[in-house]
């Protein structure tokens, strides 16, 4: 069959489904409906759940009762596991515990750092938008200050999850991203003169992370850290501001990138093998 034929039905298919208007010209299609969502789960303790989950998919979760245990707790964390390289969001949240472990003597890279040079971290520190407490899941935006590979290509993320912000389902957080501000709107502040209800805008990216990376798919044994980190920790700060607070805006400066001249070969936490009760794929 010709190019030429194969066009003309597809032609003549595409005007046979165009709509037409009263007077005759072409109108305009119609919008397609999208799915309906279900409602999201009510819960009793969104946080509660969330540690339990998220200990169940092999992350270390813990509830800290203010910023300076949370730094204390991700301090020695990080030291348990010999890491001194570390890339650091530049965010509010996360700035106490960059600047302790920048103060201890460890390699702290802000945003802007070379890719090559992120590859090279032990860790990545981040905050967190969301969580999603049913599967345990971090909601992670993405923009210049906040680079998706700093969770990524370390071995090791440790990330600082507001309570507050802990969610029953994926439903209650699309019902957040679409409310607008007046309703917890997440990862970023409406547009100048948006009130509630106006969405606020999203990032480049949303990532959803349960976990450690973990793949099975040789032989169906579930390895962990396969393609992303080998170890997931979570911060989780009880004492937080309203929910409604826009996503909070970062507090220090791109250019406190350091530069790691003739950075050897990455330091690194090979993939393991896990248990099958830990799922995989």
């Amino acid at each position: 069959m010709s190019r030429e034929i194969v066009l003309g039905r597809v032609r003549a298919a595409l005007h046979a489904a165009q709509p037409t208007a009263a007077h005759g010209a072409p109108g305009p299609a119609p919008a397609a409906a999208l799915p309906a969502l279900p409602r999201a789960q009510s819960c009793a303790d969104p946080v509660a759940l969330f540690v339990e989950r998220g200990r169940a998919v092999a992350a270390t979760v813990e509830v800290c009762a203010s910023a300076e245990e949370a730094t204390a707790r991700a301090v020695v964390w990080l030291a348990a596991r010999q890491a001194r390289r570390i890339v650091a969001w530049d965010d509010p949240e996360v700035a106490p515990i960059a600047a302790h472990l920048a103060a201890g003597g460890l390699e702290t890279m802000a945003p802007g750092a070379p890719v090559e040079v992120v590859a090279q971290a032990d860790a990545g520190l981040t905050g967190a938008a969301w969580g999603i407490a049913e599967s345990a899941s971090l909601v992670l935006p993405a923009d210049a200050r906040r680079p998706r590979l700093f969770s990524l290509l370390p071995p090791l993320h440790v990330a600082v999850l507001r309570a507050d912000r802990i969610l029953p389902d994926l439903p209650a957080l699309f019902e957040r991203l679409a409310a607008g501000p007046g309703a917890g709107a997440g990862p970023a502040a409406a547009p100048a003169g948006a009130g509630a209800g106006v969405p606020a805008p999203l990032p480049s990216a949303l990532t959803f992370i349960t976990g450690p990376s973990r793949s099975a798919d040789i032989g169906l044994v579930p390895v962990q850290g396969a393609h992303g980190p080998v170890e997931v920790a979570v911060f989780v700060l009880a004492g937080s501001p309203p929910a409604d607070a826009p996503f909070p805006t970062p507090a220090w400066s791109v250019d406190q990138a350091v530069e790691v001249p003739g950075a050897g070969p990455r330091r690194g936490m090979p993939p393991r093998s896990i248990p099958h009760d830990q799922g995989g794929g």
